[in-house]
């Protein structure tokens, strides 16, 4: 689930983060598939003392949590209103919290959003959650009741008011390997060392989490990219109407420029590949969507000291 627009935030200061060194850890994560035939990936954490199946999206950036899946002290605390929406119209408002966290024995007290209410965004108003109901209401989900998940872990490398959460807990580097398949487990590696970071290729990012991509088919379209673990296909987002090429058409994704750039094949509209073409309208300059497809050809480190993300073949 990508974030695209970010409504304005309350501008709250980040609580001290607990250092417990920088040990590492693996991540166990594990496909999810929605009735619909969305897939969508998870992982545990420890949230306010109690184990919570959390939605990874790399497209969006900051842990935001269901009200069900905190304890008492979660669910009693105050902080600053908060809203944030996203790309398929999903909006949340509720307030800024500061609650326990643990990825493994990696730990500490972060600031989190404590998802109060749910509903579309102005400029969505069909979106999937249109009619959902809080107390059934899933993550990631479809607005499908009983689906989804009580939160959804943002790690995207860009700053927002509820900040990345492993920054947060002070991880400056993770590995993202998603399952290929519905029966393969993936990872996520938080703190990998020197020796396991060495063999990837790396390419900047800019503030916003983007780095130059290009679509090469019938035509060229190069704009700022990023990648999803939250939506499958590859979309071209801009208000220009997009007619996307038709299924089975070979294409060249480019990640990075010049002699950093990294490429991989897709075929358009093979579900291994995630390479579904879309059209999304939106303002502003062009913009691309790889989707979760870069995680099905490559494994993904990123590395919030650098502000780097780095691709290594699979």
């Amino acid at each position: 689930m990508t974030r695209w627009l970010l409504a304005i935030l309350a501008l709250v200061p980040l609580p001290a983060i607990a250092q417990t060194g920088a040990p590492r850890v693996e991540l166990p994560v594990r496909e999810v598939d929605l009735p619909n035939g969305d897939r969508r990936f998870a992982t545990t954490l420890q949230i306010d003392g109690r184990a919570v199946e959390v939605g990874i999206d790399t497209g969006s950036t900051g842990l935001r949590v269901l009200p069900r899946a905190l304890g008492p002290a979660g669910a009693a605390a105050h902080g600053s209103r908060v809203t944030y929406s996203y790309g398929a119209g999903t909006g949340f408002a509720g307030s800024a919290v500061d609650v326990a966290v643990a990825a493994g024995a990696v730990a500490g007290t972060i600031r989190v959003m404590r998802i109060e209410a749910v509903g579309c965004t102005a400029t969505h108003p069909d979106c999937p959650v249109a009619h959902a109901d809080l107390a059934a209401y899933g993550v990631q989900g479809d607005g499908i009741a009983g689906q989804g998940f009580a939160a959804i872990l943002g790690i995207r490398l860009q700053h927002d008011e509820i900040a990345n959460p492993f920054e947060q807990l002070g991880v400056r580097r993770w590995i993202v390997e998603l399952p290929t398949s519905g029966t393969q487990p993936g990872r996520v590696i938080l703190n990998p060392d020197d020796a396991e970071v060495a063999a990837y290729a790396r390419v900047d990012v800019d503030a916003a989490g983007t780095t130059p991509v290009c679509l090469q088919g019938p035509e060229r379209i190069c704009a700022r990219g990023f990648f999803d673990s939250g939506a499958a296909g590859l979309r071209v987002i801009r208000a220009a109407p997009f007619r996307p090429w038709p299924n089975g058409t070979p294409t060249t994704i480019t990640v990075g420029s010049g002699g950093a750039a990294q490429q991989m094949a897709v075929t358009i509209g093979r579900r291994d590949q995630a390479s579904a073409l879309l059209y999304a309208p939106g303002g502003g300059d062009t913009r691309l969507s790889l989707g979760f497809a870069p995680y099905f050809h490559w494994s993904v480190l990123y590395d919030a000291a650098a502000h780097q993300i780095g691709l290594k073949a699979r």
